[in-house]
């Protein structure tokens, strides 16, 4: 089983690289595109960059930051095809599950922060947006490059909900949650190239998938009694739903940060990622109270 786990994960891997990487001749143009709100000219992170990441160190003043070690990236870099003739930048800090950000980094300003289909596979969404703001300057930039889940094998899924955002905020999971796994495995397809998402989809029945309903279910048991973590899509988006529920976030007072955005085209960009920035609020200033007349 745990041979399996493995693989599922990397085949996660595998997938997102793929769709993320197959307009290479694009980089530049896409890059430019994500980091155009972003002060690039100061200190950045880059949350997750692999093998293809935004920023580029000859230019900017950046630190990549991994979820992994460096012999984990090595191990999953050697196994992914599409990392074929391609480079793994080294990565300057581990943001260990269940680590404070804080904890990982060097204790200096950063101002923006940039991470290109990572959202989607974190645990807990909303605590992970906390802890980048925690780390970046006021009016600091997070860019966020995140799949419409309505292009992608992900299609057949409910957009990600304000109530489960805030549940997982509660349960505070360091790694995804069994009803997170069932919701990837049992829920998206093996995409073979043959799905067309400008027209009506198939009944998700005739769909070829990775994993059968049972296999799902036992991957998920054995991702709870192992403490193992399994890397999938955690949550789903479009650009819309991303919007609506995160202005309720802000709205409750759980992220001190305004959204820009989002931007469902944009150059260098397919039509299954949509771009969106959330800028850190500047503190509030103290407020001077009126002078009171003292009574005789």
């Amino acid at each position: 089983m745990e041979e399996c786990m493995t693989q599922t994960a990397d085949q996660v891997e595998s997938k997102e690289s793929s769709q993320q990487c197959s307009r290479s001749g694009a980089f530049l143009e896409r890059s430019t595109s994500v980091l155009s709100l972003c002060e690039v000219e100061r200190r950045g992170l880059e949350i997750g960059p692999y093998f293809s990441p935004v920023t580029d160190r000859s230019v900017h003043d950046v630190l990549y930051v991994d979820c992994c070690d460096e012999g984990e990236l090595q191990r999953k870099f050697r196994e992914n095809p599409d990392a074929v003739g391609k480079k793994l930048p080294p990565i300057d800090a581990v943001w260990a599950p269940g680590r404070p950000l804080s904890d990982c980094i060097s204790h200096e300003p950063f101002y923006y922060a940039v991470a290109s289909r990572v959202f989607e596979h974190v645990p807990n969404p909303l605590g992970w947006l906390q802890e980048l703001l925690d780390v970046l300057q006021p009016r600091g930039m997070i860019a966020l490059v995140v799949p419409d889940h309505r292009r992608t094998i992900d299609c057949y899924r409910k957009p990600t909900t304000f109530a489960q955002v805030m549940g997982w905020s509660v349960e505070k999971p360091v790694r995804p949650t069994p009803s997170q796994v069932m919701g990837f495995l049992s829920e998206s397809f093996e995409d073979d190239g043959t799905v067309d998402f400008d027209q009506q989809l198939p009944p998700f029945s005739e769909l070829k998938r990775h994993y059968t309903d049972e296999d799902a279910f036992g991957f998920a048991e054995f991702a709870k009694r192992e403490k193992y973590y399994l890397d999938v899509h955690c949550s789903v988006w479009t650009p819309d739903s991303f919007v609506d529920v995160f202005s309720r976030v802000i709205a409750c007072g759980h992220l001190d940060c305004e959204i820009v955005g989002p931007i469902d085209s944009f150059p260098g960009s397919g039509p299954e990622e949509f771009l969106v920035y959330l800028r850190k609020n500047k503190p509030a200033e103290d407020k001077l109270l009126p002078s009171r007349p003292i009574s005789s």
